[in-house]
């Protein structure tokens, strides 16, 4: 077996299919993969979509928990006993895989190489695709053979982390590498530290090979887009928990990595909802996380944070609160402008397509005859 891909399924009725239909279309073919799920007792249709594709797949394990874990760290550390592959692959059961995403990322893996790493585009459930802030910095559009984080400290602010990465199991294992548990969001922020951390050598290609589904919608919205306050202590939690791995010099580029979590969460609507002693308070647990920080660096990745940034670190924790809001009011005003725009555009597109001339000289045939 060549890779085991690990995956924590739970109520994911309407995605899980994709996802595996994704790994079954891999151009290495499904045979050099084995396909790790393991259920978090799931109430919706997940595991009759599951056993459709037990028979589809040459190597295929299924575990199904007893007791609900709420979060994907246990599952995940399962399934990781469980695999029996040369390289490990951890995915969200609701993402899909490039078609050439495990033949490209073994093309460019070294032999000294602990994992290897490539890139990520996140899209919507309507079509329309982006891609992570992370991304599109210049230092990541490039190609890193055998490097560390000691030679490129900046891979540590790199937010979306262990999905993107192949990683070899016998360090993974050997390192005693697990996901905390007992946490629905944040539980891989350690397992990304000890990877960067513990490794004396990774590669990095600028190759997308993973889409992240943004669930952010209805019933559907993201485990993070709910119980905002609990996300975010769960960052906090995995800052305090990761930092001590981290020498001074690649410190704060892991800080611009929670950071950009713990913003992305303030700047949300949700975060409205919050009394505002729960706002002061999440303020004064990112002084806990900015003290001492390096502006040069924060000054690269977080240049519209850094006012934020600089009213907490001088404990301006209400200013900080309505500075806040007024940037989330200003990224709200942003993207309503982007949608009226393309609603223009395709209006304008549709007035010039034969269908709507047609539809127009059928329209003054009608009222001629009438």
């Amino acid at each position: 077996m060549l890779i085991s891909v690990v995956l924590p399924v739970f109520n994911v009725e309407d995605y899980i299919g994709d996802c595996l239909e994704s790994l079954l279309n891999q151009s290495i073919g499904e045979k050099h993969l084995e396909i790790v799920l393991v259920n978090d007792c799931s109430t919706d249709n997940t595991e009759e979509v599951i056993k459709k594709y037990e028979s589809v797949f040459t190597n295929f394990k299924y575990y199904s928990l007893s007791v609900n874990e709420g979060s994907p760290g246990k599952p995940r550390n399962i399934g990781a006993e469980l695999a029996s592959g040369k390289y490990i692959h951890f995915m969200d059961p609701d993402d899909l895989l490039d078609q050439f995403a495990y033949e490209t990322l073994l093309e460019f893996i070294q032999e000294k190489d602990d994992f290897i790493m490539g890139k990520l585009i996140s899209f919507n459930e309507d079509g329309t695709e982006f891609q992570h802030i992370t991304f599109r910095e210049y230092k990541m559009n490039k190609t890193y053979i055998s490097t560390n984080l000691r030679e490129t400290p900046f891979f540590a602010q790199v937010k979306v982390g262990v999905v993107l990465k192949l990683i070899r199991k016998s360090f993974y294992m050997e390192n005693k590498i697990r996901f905390e548990e007992n946490m629905k969001n944040g539980e891989d922020k350690l397992v990304d530290t000890k990877l960067y951390t513990l490794s004396n050598s990774f590669s990095y290609i600028p190759y997308t090979i993973y889409r992240y589904r943004n669930r952010n919608t209805g019933e559907n919205k993201s485990l993070t887009n709910q119980e905002n306050l609990k996300a975010m202590n769960n960052d906090i939690k995995a800052y305090h928990t990761s930092k001590e791995f981290y020498k001074n010099d690649t410190l704060d580029f892991f800080r611009v990595n929670v950071l950009r979590s713990l913003f992305w969460k303030i700047l949300d609507p949700e975060f409205e909802k919050l009394t505002e002693l729960e706002k002061c308070e999440v303020m004064k647990e990112i002084k806990t996380i900015i003290d001492g920080y390096n502006p040069v660096i924060f000054n690269m990745y977080l240049k519209h944070e850094s006012p934020i940034i600089k009213l907490i670190n001088d404990e301006e924790f209400q200013l900080a609160i309505s500075y806040s809001a007024l940037l989330h009011a200003r990224r709200k005003y942003f993207y309503k402008g982007i949608e009226l725009s393309n609603k223009h555009s395709e209006m304008t597109k549709f007035k010039k397509s034969k269908s709507y001339k047609l539809f127009k000289i059928f329209n003054m045939f009608t009222k001629f005859v009438k």
